[in-house]
Parts: structure tokens; sequence; C-alpha cells
């Protein structure tokens, strides 16, 4: 039968794979080990277990700038192409920036990013069975009430999940709910999140 399907409101998770992933993620892994070992307790916040950094000190960290300026033309192309926004550089901003370790065994419970526009996650470190991240439809009527799903798609999906790749960033809505399923590698899973917004 045909019939013309309007997607109405898309939820966009944009994923791009930095060139020279291989040669800045070590640097990055070292920088965010030394982190832990200044700071072993760290913050609670969604990690069941996992290590969460504090918020980075971005001015005081080379590598830190390196990352950002490998991603900023990226951002800027997200913002005009991707979400048909005007861009102001100058008004642009990383609000906050940090770390999260995964040993063995933990996890990171459902949550979103409040008072950003967008909120990132790029994989410095991340095995095979380290822990997909899930995203949870938004539209919160969908999810009170639904009949049984025959078949996953776009449109019947109240969850979705995309496997962790070394390199890859992941940048989304704010308000989008998400969570970390546990590691079950033997390799520790390092990501750094950020949020961006726009004054």
């Amino acid at each position: 039968m045909n019939y013309k399907t309007h997607r109405l409101f898309p939820v966009p998770v944009f994923e791009y794979r930095l060139e020279n992933y291989k040669t800045l993620n070590p640097e990055l892994e070292k920088y965010i080990y030394n982190l832990r070992e200044n700071d072993s307790k760290g913050l609670k916040r969604s990690n069941a277990g996992g290590w969460h950094s504090d918020f980075f000190n971005i001015e005081k960290a080379p590598i830190i700038q390196k990352f950002i300026n490998v991603k900023i033309k990226f951002i800027e192309s997200l913002i005009t192409d991707g979400l048909g926004w005007k861009f102001f550089p100058e008004k642009t901003n990383i609000t906050n920036m940090w770390a999260i370790i995964n040993p063995k065994n933990t996890f990171n419970i459902r949550h979103n990013h409040p008072n950003a526009l967008l909120s990132a996650a790029y994989y410095v470190k991340s095995e095979k069975n380290s822990g997909a991240i899930s995203f949870y439809d938004p539209k919160e009527a969908k999810v009170m009430r639904k009949p049984i799903i025959e078949k996953f798609n776009e449109l019947s999906a109240d969850v979705t999940k995309i496997e962790p790749l070394e390199g890859n960033l992941l940048i989304f809505p704010s308000y989008l709910y998400h969570s970390v399923g546990e590691n079950l590698s033997n390799s520790d899973r390092i990501v750094i999140s950020f949020n961006i917004d726009i004054r």
C-alpha cells in the first residue's frame, strides 16, 4: 500500500569520528588516570561503581585544549547544518567537561543534563561489551501506554542503544535521558562528557 510518512520533530544523536583519535586518545587517557590518582574518590553522579572526575580546568590542561580544537569545526557544522541554528562563536560555550572511568561491572544510571542545550560523550577507551549507551524516547505520552511491539524500528522503539567506539563523539540534546550498560569487559571504559550552551 502506498502512503507517505511525515517524521515530525525527530530527536537527533549526531555521531562523528575524530581523525586523529589514535594519537589523541593515549594522551587523554594518561591525563584522566592522573586526575584519578589525585582524586581517587571523585564525584557521585550517575555513576554506579565507576569513577566520575570533577569538572576539568580546561584553561590549565593543554591536552584538553587540543581535544577541543580538534572538534570545534564539527560543533559549528552540527549547529548550522545539522540543527539549522545560527552559530554565534562568541556565545557558544562548553560549560563543563568531565571524565568517567567504568571498570568491570560498573555502569551509569538513567539521567539527563539540565541547564544546557547539547551534551556529548567522547570515547577514549572502550572494548567490546564495555557498555552501550541507551537513549530513551523523550515523548512521555508514547511510553505511558503502548501495544505489544512486533517489529522494532525508529517509530516503535522507546529505547535505542549505540555501541561505544574509540574515537567516536556523540552529541545529543541535553534533555535526552540516557544510561550506560554494565561494563562486561576486562578493561576500563573511559569517556569524556561535556555540555554545550548558547548564551
